[in-house]
């Protein structure tokens, strides 16, 4: 009788994670003197980077209003154009290249393009939604963190997000693109929560809107009824929010956990000295649909361990 050799299957090597970092709490790239680099310390994809890592820009340089992913091949970082809510898999993270810069007071922005240093995100540091595009995070006090949509939601967004540069303003006459098909028939607190709802994102709670306003010249509005999303920088927050307030009023929340009620925050070019951070409509009528009311779209904070 002849004895059969048994074999013994070896298990499968456990799959490392792309990204390894010392510090988790923070994302893998940083910004020094206005150039993106990723940070010494960091293993991606099982290469150590052992001191900090110049991201090169893109042929022809960074355009204003624009989302990039950094990639790393062979060795050399560099940056290319985010075209879809896809990671690739060769991307340790990316960040937003804004039309001017965040405020560093509550003076407003300036016109000078930079990298927004609060957009950048990682692998494992990034907004919970599927597209990390066009949002800067945001520390709520007693909240933590959030991600807060850069740009006011524009009307064409089921393929281009609800945070891009140049597009135009949703709002009640030009109606956003109806997830179930066409036109929304107004754009009203509900149809605001169902473009969020598509997106995997919500809108602003008050205490959530409050901080991320803050930064804006209090009490002033724009001079007139802006069209498109951009840079109106003496309404640009400190963490990089673009016609932040006395732009559109937009649709949130009154932050109750579990029954939030529409509220409309921030003023539009219509409301002049009242328009700011803290200007709000807590509990407002939730039918309504103007052409001054837009809205903006918020993530949660996900940190992979």
């Amino acid at each position: 009788m002849t004895m059969k050799k048994r074999t013994t299957k070896k298990a499968p090597a456990a799959r490392k994670a792309p990204l390894i970092k010392r510090d988790k709490a923070s994302p893998a790239i940083r910004i020094v003197g206005g150039d993106a680099k990723v940070k010494a310390g960091v293993t991606f994809r099982g290469a150590p980077i052992k001191k900090d890592l110049a991201v090169a820009a893109p042929a022809g340089g960074y355009m204003p209003g624009c989302d990039y992913v950094v990639t790393i091949v062979r060795g050399k970082a560099v940056a290319q154009p985010m075209a879809s809510a896809s990671i690739p898999a060769n991307a340790i993270g990316g960040f937003h290249f804004a039309p001017g810069g965040n405020a560093a007071a509550e003076a407003g922005g300036d016109g000078v393009p930079a990298i927004n240093p609060h957009s950048i995100w990682d692998r494992n540091f990034r907004p919970a939604c599927k597209d990390p595009r066009g949002m800067t995070l945001v520390d709520v006090p007693g909240k933590g963190r959030i991600w807060c949509d850069i740009y006011l939601l524009g009307k064409d967004h089921l393929e281009q997000g609800t945070s891009r540069f140049g597009v135009t303003i949703a709002d009640g006459t030009d109606r956003p693109q109806n997830p179930a098909g066409g036109t929304f028939a107004k754009f009203d607190y509900a149809a605001a929560c169902a473009v969020m709802k598509h997106h995997d994102k919500k809108l602003l709670g008050a205490e959530e809107f409050f901080t991320a306003t803050i930064g804006v010249i209090e009490k002033t509005a724009a001079t007139g009824e802006p069209k498109s999303t951009g840079l109106d920088a003496p309404r640009t927050s400190r963490w990089g929010v673009m016609q932040a307030t006395g732009n559109m009023w937009v649709w949130g929340t009154d932050g109750h956990p579990t029954m939030p009620r529409a509220s409309l925050f921030g003023g539009s070019w219509l409301d002049g000295g009242c328009a700011g951070s803290r200007c709000a409509s807590l509990v407002y009528w939730p039918d309504y649909s103007l052409d001054c009311f837009g809205a903006r779209g918020r993530s949660d904070h996900l940190q992979l361990a």
